[in-house]
Order: C-alpha cells, then structure tokens, then sequence
C-alpha cells in the first residue's frame, strides 16, 4: 500500500451504520461483484439490521478512526449452499466463512483490503473463534482485486467453484499459517 496505514480497528456494524453500508453496496464497482444479491435499502435493513436473521457477525473496519469497509464471518455450516462445494475440496466443517468490501473507491487498489482481511481474521475471525480452524471465501475468478488481497492477506487458492454468477476461487488461510492461537 503507498503509504503508511493509520491504527486498523474494528467495531461491531450498528444500526447507526446502516445508512453507510447502503451507500458503499451501490456502488457499481462493488454491486458487480455482489453476485445479484439485493442491496436496496430495504434488503440493508432486513439483512444487517439488528433485526436480520442471518447468522454472520457483522464489522466495520477503521482506519484512524475513519470507516473505510465492512466485513463478516460466520460458520461454514451455517451456510451449506456454499459450504458443501467447500467441504468438497478439503475445507474443514470447523471452517470459517468471510464477506467484505472496501467502501469508499479511493481506498481500493492500494492494497487496504489485504491489510484489513489480514488483521480481522487474525483479531475477529481466529482471535475471538477458537473453535474455528481455516478461513475461507469465495469470491468470483473475474473479482482479481479480491482474490489477489486473500492471497497478500495469507490465503492460498484451492479449487475453481461453479457458481450460479460465474466460476468462484475458493481461497483458504489455516489457523497455522496465523499468529492466533
């Protein structure tokens, strides 16, 4: 990345951030790589509201203090449309799932995602999760950005997954190859 990065933290997504997360999901070089899923104002609230359902924890990330991206984990089983082509290929069912974005543009291309996918699955995904072993995700083949800032952030391709939008590369970091314990 050019130049020095300020303190990273990380807080849970509040209500409050709503609005934000809203604004960064219509982007179009984030809505592309969204795989189709609904991102309208309604769907922010249902799905990331203190309301939803889902089981993913939800994160902002900081960079000084500033909120530069979202971030979440959850456990591969509680997601087994996606998982079981991940279990297929050697993942772990004590495995980990991650989603992210990068919000605003002038953050991305300057290698802040690698920075932040490293530090949250060392602080958020291993730190806080001792039962979790690896960590996954799988972003699109054609989502270059995203899969090159998993490998810079520790992770290793494993297999090309077919997936209703396009081919996935599915990328796993084990808890070994982290400094968690």
């Amino acid at each position: 990345m050019t130049g020095a990065v300020g303190p990273i933290t990380f807080r849970r997504l509040a209500e409050d951030d709503l609005a934000l997360l809203h604004r960064w999901l219509q982007d179009p070089d984030v809505v592309r790589w969204w795989e189709g899923d609904d991102v309208s104002w309604e769907a922010v609230q249902r799905d990331y509201g203190p309301g939803s359902p889902d089981p993913p924890e939800h994160w902002l990330a900081l960079v000084d203090g500033v909120e530069v991206g979202w971030l979440q984990c959850y456990p591969a089983l509680d997601d087994p449309e996606e998982s079981e082509a991940w279990f297929a290929h050697g993942v772990r069912r004590s495995a980990a799932g991650i989603d992210y974005l990068i919000g605003a543009p002038a953050n991305r291309g300057r290698g802040l995602g690698a920075l932040l996918i490293g530090r949250f699955v060392e602080e958020i995904v291993f730190g806080r999760h001792p039962a979790w072993t690896q960590v996954c995700a799988s972003p699109l083949a054609a989502n270059t950005a995203s899969w090159r800032a998993l490998e810079k952030a520790g992770f290793r391709p494993v297999a090309t997954l077919d997936d209703a939008t396009g081919p996935c590369t599915l990328m796993v970091r084990d808890r070994s190859s982290s400094g968690a314990s």
